[in-house]
């Protein structure tokens, strides 16, 4: 996966700016192939041929076409227009679900101070009307443009709404935007569309967190089974002491994981692999952005200044918020295991003594080889 696939980049990616008589005047974004929602208010003079319609994406600009849009009546409660181009190779947001109370948001678009594009944010404060069709989001500016941005909700992974319209400039007021749900209830056509778009795609589904995969397994489990055919390897960490017992054993852990490196289920790192000249922070890449942290644990582990008190406390903290699955792995007895951090978490080898304790070491390998095949099925929401 390139560098600048985060979620933010891809969603720039799939964001245009809706242009009238080829001047600014809101924002869509792509929704399936080769169409773009935004909102029926900033393009109703298109509608009444009062003006031509453009969108301006990646520096050209290119003629768009009314496909459908929302009733104008003011009971109908949305406010939508879908527009059709005559090209399909572009990005596609993931539309899904609705946003909840205090979920960070991250939008893309195009507000009148900034008609090249700009990045805001807000927080969910919580749905609003009598079917929590909308969503109200504080602490920062919708301006006038922004009208048709798709909203990121950071915690899911999804594009869970669309802004529709300001409280006020003042960026505490913030505005509101309609959830997903009641897009993709209005244009039914666009359930389907996103699920062709990307399983043509997968870029969007490969750069979710396992937290957001797992959430989106349970608000949207229609992508359930492009998860499965995600071909995304996981980021395994390695956490181990340098000490010459604890070291040979991660070599040979290691050779055992050889196979779910070449099926390409994962790719490793361990701080061994720091070779002279490159810096401590590319450890600190690898424990951040791990999808699965391995904790090598023995008596020396526990003592490591390092390991114990930088490297397994931050996974625990990743465990924790969901963003990392933490795995202890059994090298050599250490007392007091079941009182620590790690204590409550599931280990490996599942059962029997450490290791070191075994009187055939492969085998005691190949079982936790075969325990972390396990888990990566889990995290890519395949059945066990």
């Amino acid at each position: 996966m390139e560098k600048e696939d985060t979620l933010e980049a891809l969603l720039q990616r799939a964001t245009v700016r809706v242009d009238l008589d080829l001047s600014p005047a809101g924002t869509g974004f792509f929704a399936g192939p080769g169409l773009i929602l935004t909102c029926a208010h900033v393009i109703r003079p298109a509608r009444q041929g009062q003006a031509r319609l453009h969108i301006f994406w990646q520096g050209q600009s290119f003629e768009a076409a009314i496909r459908s849009m929302s009733p104008e009546h003011p009971d109908a409660g949305t406010d939508l227009a879908l527009l059709a181009v005559s090209f399909h190779d572009h990005p596609c947001v993931l539309l899904c679900g609705e946003a909840r109370p205090y979920s960070p948001l991250y939008s893309y678009g195009y507000p009148s101070w900034a008609p090249d594009g700009s990045a805001v944010t807000f927080t969910t404060a919580g749905p609003a009307g009598e079917h929590n069709q909308w969503i109200t989001f504080q602490h920062g500016p919708v301006d006038r443009g922004l009208s048709g941005a798709p909203l990121l909700d950071r915690d899911s992974g999804s594009v869970c709404g669309m802004i529709q319209f300001s409280l006020g400039l003042n960026s505490e007021r913030g505005g509101q935007g309609l959830q997903a749900r009641i897009i993709l209830d209005q244009f039914a056509e666009l359930a389907e569309a996103q699920v062709t778009a990307h399983r043509r795609n997968l870029r969007w589904l490969e750069t979710l967190s396992i937290e957001q995969r797992q959430q989106l397994r349970q608000r949207c489990p229609q992508y359930l089974p492009l998860l499965q055919q995600s071909h995304k390897a996981l980021k395994v960490f390695i956490s181990y002491s340098n000490e010459a017992r604890d070291q040979q054993l991660c070599k040979e852990l290691l050779k055992h994981l050889a196979g779910l490196r070449r099926a390409h289920l994962i790719e490793s790192y361990h701080s061994g692999q720091l070779s002279a000249g490159r810096e401590q922070s590319e450890s600190q890449r690898w424990l951040e952005q791990a999808d699965i942290i391995l904790l090598l644990i023995s008596p020396d582990y526990i003592a490591d200044e390092q390991c114990y008190n930088e490297e397994m406390q931050r996974a625990m903290q990743r465990h924790e918020d969901g963003t990392a699955r933490v795995i202890p792995i059994r090298l050599r007895p250490t007392e007091g295991l079941a009182n620590s951090p790690f204590g409550k978490l599931q280990a490996l080898p599942l059962e029997g003594p450490a290791i070191t304790e075994r009187k055939n070491r492969d085998q005691a390998f190949a079982e936790i080889a075969a325990g972390l095949r396990q888990v990566i099925k889990e995290l890519k929401g395949e059945q066990p």
